[in-house]
Formats: structure tokens, C-alpha cells, sequence
């Protein structure tokens, strides 16, 4: 459709410039831009579709069962992950929470960021003081349909997954071959970042990977009615989606000269993201908070001025923060899905320069790990330019070998580069991150403890019981019940001391808890194996004992044996397992920790994770997982045990292999009043329980 503009933008290569050397095609790629023909811009031939064996009706057919293909098993994989409690408080909780009240008349509401965590914009009830996503009431229709955050999963997959036909499209028309389309809808839908995105929990931007696809398709094909109802769409799923929409429309403008389009929708997005930032977010944002910018940029100075400040007084400062290993890392697992091919098409993918500015410039590692929802936006941006790069090869390539042999030779290099990215950093099967999460005996038994909390009522919980309570009006996570400061009081406390107790250590949530029952009226309504229902009214006092039952290890002693003692307990194995795989590098590690006492033991003991890279501690891990409800002096000798440790995260700053460690150390009062350093100094007796390789 545009080839007659891009001959005039970039020059048409000579077959001279290739008689004497391959270097050569350098020269003719990196050729000076022409001045801009608007003739071939405005008047574009009439489009030719080079024939392929592939029939028109075998290649829709081909396009709707990869579409569907990734949709079941990606959908499938999203609910198996919440169902099997692999989600979390922050953001499916509150994204649930935020869409049941939108449907119930109180739109952007929701009440599980109260309290004071160490985080951005905490103690709010909107999420308008931290994100501007006017596309989510709509999205928020779903829970007319089923209210739960299955209904977001489901949505958000599917809005995923029909951007490989906006893909099959677009390379169509700028190819010329189906095969080759065909090859860059695989390109998309195994695209390790989408996968990613697709399973870390729901997010709105998400929708925006979709629909700046369609966006752009519908922009080259001058059909502006619904390349301006995508755009904004695209828009209302986050605040900075406008800036980039602003050079979509600015691109509209100068390359297809249709300024009046182009222009306008370039100065609505630019200044609703602004808006959006600097009014919206500031009116709602609790005085106090910390801001994205602090948060996020704090390193170069409080507020935007003193960033700019920084920026041109201080560049070193900045420069600091971007020119390292982990953002070239971030740079490749962005552009390798595609074979690098975006980069022959520079002009396209300066679209994407906000977003990427954002992320190289944060020292927030989530927005430059290429996983989690940050790179919503790229992830378009760089399947359109690899798109318009491949085009500019075919049309290199054909100067050498015939059209057939150009496509099959680009056809090859694309495939290559879909299997070495998807095997080292996929999600699909037999890829690196493949995973499925467990749904066992004690996720059916959650299930049932949730029923027994009555829709609707108030309820404080814990991280990964939220988002399964989250379709109420009011939700906390405990400290928070509601009274203080006041809302609705919870007068129900659901627990699970084998669980992440995110956002209180779990002897903190142990001890807020015991608390509870010690005060008049709260009694416990059910407990077993690590799940506890504390209810005003019931009353019962005592913990039954098979509440404890999620420490007993039977007759199992790990998937890797361990030998030797501490004190008075055999240490008998360990197993460890990868989670948060979508959001996480390197995945978090979940170790838990079996042990036997020989005698009884005299002193509270808990195991101390220890992870070691060249001679320093990067990390460690002091937090036992339910011990303060068991602890160590309550335990019978000739028993297994099983510690299960917090999930543990590797600081993956630093190039190379952690060894990890674990011991045993008296527990203290609070497990926070050492550093790492200084539990390291006193360790007694050590086991290495494997390592973590945090490379390229």
C-alpha cells in the first residue's frame, strides 16, 4: 500500500550498490532520508497481494485458531493461577475490588491501600490518586456478567489475543505474502512480554498492546474513524498512553499529511496525560504519599524541576541510572522476540520513545524487566516497526535471491527468533517459565473457608486471600479492619499462616491476630491446616489443633536431602519452588525447610535464607511462614516439621551466580533489627539449598 511512500522517504536501493560487497547493504539501509513526496503519500498504488499457495480462507482459518489457541491456553493458565492463589492484594485485588464498586455506583473505589506501606500513593480509596484509566468502567461491565476477577482474566486475554489478527493484517498489507503474515502473528502471540503481561494478574493497560495495534493498522489504511475511536480507547487504559498516541497522531500528520486528524488527536492525548498527572492524580493522592515521580525518580531529585535540573547540571547522575547491564538486558528481551527488526525501521519506533524514556530512566526494576504490564505499549510499537523493518530487508533481500527465496530466507530468520526467545524466556510449553499452578487439597479447603464469609460484609485478610473477597464494598488487609481510621468495621479476619502474609510479617499478622481473640466478643469460627476464620460473635477461643496441621511434614523430607544438626534438630531436606514468574526475575523463590527434633527444644529457633555472589550478601530471608503459631518450643520430638520461608527474591541488579544458604538462629523478638550483614557475621552451621544464575 505504501510503497510508493516509503521509495520517496527512504530512496530506492540501486543493484549496483550491491555488486561488490554485503557490507554494502549498510550503505543503502543507512541512506540519507529524500525529501517527502506527498504525491505517493496521498495517492498510494492500488494494493497487489502477491500470490501464495496459501488460500485467502486457509489463512483466516490459520489466523483464528492461533488466536483462539492462545486465548484457551493463556485464559486457562490466568484462572488456574487464581484459582491456585497465585494472585495478589496489589493489583488483583484492588482491581477487582475497584470493578465491583464501579458496577455498584462507586466508581474507581476500593479500600485495601489504607494503611501506611511502602509503597506509592498508600493510604487512598481510588485508584485516580495513582492511575488514570477512564476505559475502566467499561471494562467494568463484565462483572454485570459474572462478578469476579475471573471475568477480568478472561477479558483481558482475549483482548490480547485479538491483536494477532491486527498483526496478521498489517504485515499482509506491507509484506505482500500471508505466509510471512502469518509468521508475525506467531511473532506476537509469542512474544515473551505479552505472555507475561497476559498472566500477571489483570491491568488495564493491557487493552492498549491491542489496540494501538489496530490503531496503527487502521492509520496506514487512512481509515481515521476507527484510528481514532482505537486510539483513545488506547488512551483511557493509562495516564502516559496519551503521549505515545500524541506521535501516533503526529506521525499521521507528517507522513500521511492529514494534519487535521493527526494534529488534533496529538494535542488532546499529549495534554490529557498531563491533565491526567498533574491535576487528576494530585487532587487524589493523600498529602504525604509518595508520587510515582519520587518514587520512581527520586534519585535525581523531589519534583520535576529538580529532575530537569539534574538532568542538564548533573547528567551523570542520570546517566548512571540508565547505562547499565540490566537495561541493555531490558532493550534485548524487547526487540530479540522479533529479530531485532524494529531497529530497521527507527522512525516507527521512536513512537514508543515516552514509554521507553519512563522505564530506562526509573530505578523501579519492575518497569525495566520486561515482564509484569510496563511495556503494554512497546510491545505494539515494536511489532509495528519490526513489521515496516522486515519490509525494507524483503526489499534488499530480492536484489540477491528471487521474491519466493527473499521470503523464505526472512521466514527462517523470523521462526529462529521466535524459538530462541520463547525457549529462554517464554511461557509456553517447554519454555523457561513455563509453569501451571498447583490447585490441592488446601486451595479447595480455602475455597471453602471463603464461603463461609457472607457476600458482601466487611472483611480484612491477607495478600493472596484478596482478590477472592475482593467483590464487596469494603476489603482490607490486616492491620486494617476498618476502624481506624473509620469505615465500615470488618467484624470478620480470614487468615492463612501457611500463606505470604504480605503486607505484615507473619509473626506480626500472628501476633494481630492473638490480639483479637484476646479482646471481648471475637472468638474463632473455623480453623484447619493454616486457615483460620476469626468472627465477632463467635465463641469459641481456643485454636483447634488441626489448625496446625500445615506444619506437619508427614513422612516427607524434601525433594533434596540435607544432613547434619542445629542444636537439637535434624535437618532432613528442603524443597524449593519458582514463583512469580510473570513479574519477577529472577523468579521468586519459595523455600520451605524440613527438619526433626531429636529432643524437645528449649529455645525458639527459625531458619535464615543467605544468598552470596562474590564474596558479599545480596540478599537474605528471615521470615518464617506461620512458626510464631507453632514455634519451635511446641514441637514433639520425633515429628517432621515443615518451615515454609516467605518467598524470596534475589537481587537480580548484579551479573552472575548466588549460592544460597540456610541455617538456624535463635528468633528474636523482631526479625527486622538485623540487617543482612549481621545475621551473616553470627551464622552458626550452614547448608547450601542451590543457586540462582542472573545473566543476559
Amino acid at each position: 500500500m505504501l510503497s510508493e511512500a516509503i521509495k520517496a522517504l527512504f530512496g530506492r536501493p540501486n543493484p549496483r550498490d550491491f555488486a561488490h560487497s554485503p557490507a554494502s547493504i549498510i550503505r543503502v539501509m543507512a541512506r540519507p532520508l529524500r525529501p517527502l513526496h506527498t504525491s505517493a503519500l496521498l495517492h498510494p498504488p492500488e494494493h497487489r497481494l502477491v500470490p501464495s499457495r496459501w488460500s485467502s480462507s486457509w489463512t483466516a482459518l490459520a489466523i483464528a485458531a492461533m488466536t483462539a489457541g492462545y486465548g484457551l491456553l493463556f485464559g486457562w493458565l490466568s484462572l488456574e493461577a487464581y484459582w491456585g492463589y497465585q494472585m495478589h492484594a496489589l493489583d488483583m485485588g484492588n482491581m477487582g475490588q475497584a470493578a465491583w464498586n464501579t458496577v455498584h455506583g462507586h466508581p474507581f473505589f476500593f479500600t485495601n491501600m489504607r494503611l501506611h506501606y511502602a509503597i506509592e500513593a498508600w493510604n487512598t480509596t481510588t485508584r485516580l490518586s495513582f492511575h488514570v484509566e477512564p476505559l475502566f468502567p467499561f471494562i467494568s461491565l463484565v462483572y454485570l456478567v459474572r462478578p469476579s476477577p475471573e471475568s477480568l482474566l478472561v477479558l483481558q486475554t482475549m483482548a490480547i489475543a485479538s491483536g494477532a489478527p491486527a498483526v496478521y493484517w498489517l504485515a499482509r498489507d506491507q509484506l505482500e505474502s500471508r505466509i510471512l503474515a502469518l509468521l508475525f502473528a506467531v511473532v506476537y502471540l509469542c512474544f515473551p512480554a505479552l505472555q507475561a503481561m497476559n498472566l500477571y494478574e489483570f491491568h488495564a493497560v493491557a487493552l492498549a498492546t491491542p489496540l494501538l495495534l489496530y490503531a496503527f493498522l487502521f492509520a496506514l489504511r487512512h481509515q481515521y474513524a476507527p484510528f481514532v475511536l482505537c486510539s483513545l480507547a488506547a488512551v483511557g487504559t493509562k495516564e502516559e498512553i496519551g503521549l505515545v498516541v500524541a506521535l501516533f497522531g503526529l506521525y499521521v500528520a507528517v507522513i500521511n499529511g492529514d494534519r487535521k486528524v493527526g494534529l488534533g488527536l496529538a494535542a488532546f492525548s499529549g495534554a490529557w496525560s498531563l491533565f491526567a498527572v498533574l491535576v487528576i492524580e494530585h487532587h487524589y493522592r493523600q498529602p504525604g504519599t509518595l508520587t510515582y515521580v519520587r518514587f520512581r525518580y527520586g534519585y535525581a531529585g523531589h519534583g520535576l524541576g529538580a529532575i530537569l535540573r539534574t538532568a542538564v547540571f548533573h547528567p551523570s547522575v542520570i546517566a548512571g541510572k540508565v547505562l547499565i547491564w540490566t537495561k541493555v538486558r531490558y532493550l534485548v528481551r524487547l526487540l530479540a522476540p522479533a529479530g531485532f527488526l524494529a531497529l530497521l525501521n527507527p522512525l516507527t519506533l521512536l513512537l514508543g520513545l515516552p514509554t521507553l524514556a519512563l522505564n530506562l530512566l526509573s530505578q523501579e526494576p519492575h518497569m525495566y524487566s520486561a515482564l509484569g504490564d510496563n511495556s503494554a505499549e512497546l510491545i505494539a510499537v515494536v511489532m509495528i516497526s519490526a513489521i515496516l523493518g522486515a519490509k525494507r530487508l524483503l526489499r534488499v533481500l530480492q536484489f540477491w535471491f528471487s521474491r519466493g527465496r527473499a521470503i523464505a530466507l526472512l521466514g527462517l530468520y523470523v521462526v529462529l527468533a521466535v524459538l530462541w526467545t520463547q525457549r529462554s524466556l517464554g511461557f509456553l510449553p517447554g519454555a523457561a517459565n513455563w509453569q501451571v499452578a498447583s490447585i490441592g487439597p488446601h486451595q479447595r479447603l480455602a475455597d471453602r473457608f471463603l464461603r463461609m464469609v457472607p457476600a458482601t460484609v466487611p472483611v480484612s485478610t491477607q495478600d493472596q486471600l484478596d482478590p477472592h473477597l475482593s467483590s464487596r464494598h469494603y476489603l482490607y488487609l490486616l492491620e486494617d479492619t476498618g476502624r481506624i481510621p473509620p469505615l465500615a468495621s470488618a467484624n470478620y479476619i480470614l487468615l492463612d499462616a501457611s500463606a505470604p502474609t504480605y503486607p505484615l510479617p507473619s509473626y506480626q499478622l500472628h501476633d494481630r491476630a492473638v490480639s483479637f481473640l484476646r479482646q471481648p466478643g471475637w472468638g474463632v469460627a473455623a480453623a484447619s491446616d493454616g486457615l483460620i476464620l476469626l468472627e465477632y460473635g463467635a465463641p469459641a477461643k481456643t485454636i483447634p489443633g488441626s489448625f496446625y496441621s500445615f506444619m506437619n511434614a508427614g513422612s516427607t523430607s524434601g525433594d533434596h536431602p540435607l544432613h547434619g544438626a542445629f542444636g537439637h534438630l535434624k535437618l532432613l531436606g528442603y524443597s524449593v519452588d519458582h514463583t512469580d514468574l510473570a513479574n519477577q526475575y529472577p523468579a521468586n523463590l519459595d523455600y520451605r525447610i524440613f527438619v526433626q527434633p531429636t529432643r524437645p527444644v528449649r529455645h525458639n529457633l527459625q531458619p535464615v535464607l543467605f544468598a552470596r555472589m562474590g564474596g558479599h550478601v545480596i540478599q537474605c530471608n528471615a521470615q518464617p511462614l506461620g512458626l510464631a503459631w507453632l514455634p519451635t518450643t511446641r514441637w514433639r520430638p520425633g515429628y517432621r516439621y515443615v518451615i515454609r520461608m516467605s518467598p524470596m527474591q534475589i537481587d537480580w541488579q548484579t551479573f552472575g551466580t548466588a549460592q544460597v544458604y540456610a541455617g538456624f538462629r535463635p528468633a528474636p523478638t523482631d526479625p527486622y533489627r538485623f540487617s543482612c550483614d549481621q545475621m551473616w557475621k553470627k551464622h552458626g552451621p550452614l547448608w547450601h539449598v542451590g543457586s540462582v544464575t542472573i545473566g543476559f
